[in-house]
């Protein structure tokens, strides 16, 4: 048994599989192979000497069945058995659950909170429509997977914990979490047009997109009247979860950014009188 897992093992280790996937094919070699344990169990017994040996093969059949079975309905239907024990076995091997929750509750952030600009009250942040360079974000996107900065595995969950995450905010997950806060980003004005600049670092900045609007104003009425400055910028977009009819769909979305800008009102602008 332990043998053809193992060749299972080093086959599927050739090719970019998915664990569900490996799981559920480790499942299945399971199934047949845990057969050979009883098949020496029935030897066994036949033998008054070797009863003893029969028993402890049949008991560790009826062992890995029930584990088996547990596997087949993890992996294969959207139901769990009444009687699963796995929970157990896991914290009494060290796993911790915990770790489990704080994933979903990762899911479940509005923003992943990074790098900043400085701190800004809430009353003094607007919303900017972008226009983004896609060509220059998705080459950004590229440098921050293979920095490690950037993982677009759901916060290492599965698909029944990313269910629940979906239950609770009824919209769609982002294998990438909540929005991600660039880890560098500058504001440059071109005339009367803002550009947002970002990258890895301040030393490989790109131009990822232009502010047309600051709030509900036109940029250009907005530079007139305020001070701006940005504050954040959260890249968005990419994998993403969705409710179904018949549960999860996974659906690719193309990257884009979010940005809040700080305002204040020029000090030569007059207040208008009462």
């Amino acid at each position: 048994m332990l043998t053809a897992l193992d060749l299972l093992n080093r086959a599927l280790s050739y090719f970019n599989i998915q664990d569900k996937a490996k799981g559920k094919a480790f499942t299945i070699v399971a199934f047949g192979a845990n057969f050979y344990l009883l098949y020496q169990a029935i030897r066994h017994l036949r033998y008054v000497n070797y009863r003893v040996g029969g028993v402890l093969f049949l008991l560790a059949f009826l062992v890995l069945l029930y584990f088996i079975v547990l596997n087949f309905f993890y992996y294969f239907t959207d139901k769990q058995m009444k009687w699963d024990v796995s929970p157990k076995v896991e914290k009494l091997l060290g796993g911790n659950p915990q770790a489990a929750k704080a994933a979903e509750a990762a899911l479940l952030q509005r923003t992943n909170l990074g790098a900043s600009n400085g701190l800004f009250t809430e009353a003094r942040l607007l919303p900017a429509t972008v226009v983004v360079d896609q060509a220059n974000l998705d080459v950004l996107v590229d440098q921050l997977r293979q920095s490690g900065a950037l993982t677009e595995n759901y916060q290492g969950l599965d698909e029944r914990a990313i269910a629940r995450v979906v239950s609770h905010t009824h919209q769609p997950v982002a294998a990438i979490g909540g929005p991600f806060e660039l880890p560098y980003f500058a504001l440059t004005q071109s005339g009367k047009q803002l550009v947002i600049e970002g990258g890895l670092n301040a030393l490989t900045p790109t131009t990822l997109g232009t502010i047309t609007r600051v709030g509900l104003m036109p940029t250009a009425a907005a530079l007139k009247d305020y001070q701006l400055a940005l504050a954040h910028v959260f890249l968005t977009g990419g994998e993403v979860m969705q409710p179904g009819r018949h549960g999860l769909i996974q659906k690719v979305t193309p990257y884009t950014i979010s940005a809040q800008l700080a305002y204040t009102v020029r000090p030569d602008v007059q207040a208008p009188r009462d």
